[in-house]
């Protein structure tokens, strides 16, 4: 299979030869399409809607093998198949960002074994600076603790929440009680820059800087009753 697309289209080439476009986008590495109509650009025989069904059925299990995410939306605005594929929304914290504590971090534990190695200080100081190294350095290990265990997952109508400290929670995405989002304009288009998602127990809360939180944000408008999602804008 073999899938392409145009600002304004996606392709799908099936194993067979034949070709069908629907229209939608194509973003990097996403595609989002309209699941109806369909253009078929080479068909074998008469095309029924039971194609069609079926060729969103496999793009969308390709799209998940492959780790190329395809979407396609139902006249309702829901995603096809994404309960019965299991498909995936992800937001998690950039790895990137590690750099700089792991920086911080290495430089004060070369500095304590610098010192140690040379012998030039005094055992009462070279205790006190180890000491003080640790203090300094506990906030960054903390935030390397944040980046790398913070997880928020939606498969299907499940949600999986992994907080930086603490057991991993799992519900149902109707036990979400309230979602707040915060919004400002960005080149003319609304931009999402924090949601915060609430449960009779938790609260979560996810920021620009993290992956996925465009994905999460498009993910709870499609599964929420409008009632429940505040907007507010800057």
């Amino acid at each position: 299979m073999k899938i392409t697309g145009t600002k304004s289209y996606i392709q799908i080439e099936e194993e067979n030869g034949n070709v069908a476009r629907f229209d939608g986008e194509a973003c990097l590495g996403e595609f989002y399409a309209y699941a109806s109509p369909v253009r078929w650009v080479r068909h074998r025989g008469e095309a029924t809607d039971g194609d069609r069904i079926d060729l969103i059925y496999r793009a969308t299990r390709y799209g998940k093998e492959t780790d190329t995410r395809v979407l396609f939306f139902d006249v309702d605005g829901s995603v096809m198949f994404e309960t019965e594929l299991g498909l995936k929304t992800e937001v998690c914290f950039f790895k990137g960002q590690l750099l700089f504590p792991v920086v911080v971090v290495l430089s004060l534990l070369f500095s304590v074994l610098l010192i140690a190695a040379l012998n030039v200080v005094s055992p009462g100081f070279y205790l006190a600076f180890c000491v003080g190294s640790l203090i300094f350095a506990s906030p960054f290990f903390i935030w390397m603790l944040r980046i790398c265990r913070f997880r928020l997952v939606a498969e299907g109508c499940d949600v999986t929440f992994t907080p930086s400290f603490g057991r991993n929670d799992r519900f149902s995405v109707s036990a979400i009680i309230r979602v707040v989002r915060r919004t400002r304009k960005d080149y003319g288009c609304e931009e999402v820059i924090k949601i915060r998602i609430y449960t009779d127990s938790r609260r979560i809360t996810i920021t620009r800087e993290m992956e996925g939180i465009d994905d999460m944000d498009a993910y709870l408008l499609r599964h929420m009753d409008a009632e429940k999602i505040i907007t507010r804008r800057r």
